[in-house]
């Protein structure tokens, strides 16, 4: 739901602004100022959201594979590497994400079909046991997430067939689902979902135990593959998006002047938005109220203002013909 709803959302808005980004027509719809209030608001929180996946990032590597590096060394790269897909252009970024795609799948059917002789399906029973109420908070919490699904609204201008926005989105967002869905089924087939819960990095574990013929082992490095360049996406994705919006609201022709003093920003904050990996996680498992404001409540604001408008100007039309 929380992916759906703003997708669906901003397809909407897409439709009535056609060629438009949600930082362009938020100035039309709410006026000059308020909408580039809004569009920076965006801003803010997409190099906050940059700052927080290379923060996760690094971690992730100190934490699982090299525990001797600096963290600045983690942070600069994945910076730069964002910085130079950036500049290169939205088209070389959606490419490689492609490829990028391919690579995740093709890594998640190898990993369940090695890791099935370790699959206990009694850790699965009993499905449920909480009340339904329970189950749904708890759901809310990674689902918020998934209302990143609103930076459509940004992207629709760009696309070559803009009016398959929805089906292209929802498509990407069911099949998120299912993926974690699956790692999180086979996680708990393996360690419990009392052992699951004291993991810092569940899935990586869950990797560590496939042993195939006790001598074909250690495929948490096709882990860190995927996640490395999974992240590495979503980075220059955030950080174009921030850049894009940033140059938008200055009424710049061009976003990449602005890239690299916001790459700055955004290793200055991932060094400083948390001190360690334990904070950080805590974070992440709390409510983000921002990003439900930003991503369900502004884009709703500016559908129900854009189709109050066009109702209102559509009764002026027919009052003029009239008269």
């Amino acid at each position: 739901m929380f992916g759906l709803i703003p997708l669906f959302i901003v397809y909407r808005l897409g439709l009535h602004h056609p060629e438009k980004t949600l930082f362009q027509y938020a100035e039309t719809v709410l006026g000059k100022w308020p909408g580039k209030l809004l569009t920076l608001t965006y801003v803010w929180s997409y190099l906050r959201l940059t700052a927080v996946i290379i923060r996760e990032f690094s971690e992730f590597l100190i934490t699982s594979f090299m525990p001797n590096t600096p963290l600045s060394v983690f942070v600069i790269s994945l910076a730069f590497m964002a910085v130079w897909a950036v500049l290169a252009g939205l088209e070389v970024i959606a490419r490689m994400n492609e490829f990028i795609i391919l690579l995740v799948g093709t890594a998640l059917v190898i990993v369940m079909l090695l890791s099935l002789s370790n699959w206990d399906l009694h850790l699965l029973l009993p499905p449920f046991q909480a009340n339904p109420l329970t189950l749904l908070k708890t759901a809310v919490i990674p689902d918020v997430w998934k209302a990143e699904t609103v930076t459509v609204g940004i992207l629709m201008p760009f696309m070559t067939r803009p009016k398959k926005a929805f089906v292209s989105g929802a498509a990407a967002a069911c099949f998120a689902g299912v993926l974690l869905a699956i790692g999180i089924i086979a996680a708990t087939a393996v360690f419990s979902h009392h052992l699951l819960a004291t993991l810092q990095f569940p899935i990586y574990n869950f990797v560590r135990t496939i042993n195939v013929g006790k001598f074909l082992s250690r495929f948490e490095v096709l882990v860190m593959v995927v996640w490395v360049t999974g992240i590495f996406i979503k980075t220059s994705l955030f950080l174009y998006l921030s850049s894009l919006g940033l140059a938008q609201a200055a009424g710049l022709r061009e976003y990449r002047p602005v890239v690299m003093p916001l790459a700055v920003i955004c290793m200055a904050w991932a060094f400083g938005v948390y001190h360690n990996i334990i904070e950080l996680t805590r974070a992440i498992d709390r409510p983000q109220f921002y990003i439900i404001a930003l991503s369900l409540l502004a884009p709703l604001l500016l559908l129900l203002v854009t189709l109050v408008r066009e109702k209102t100007a559509g009764r002026r039309q027919a009052g003029d013909k009239n008269n």
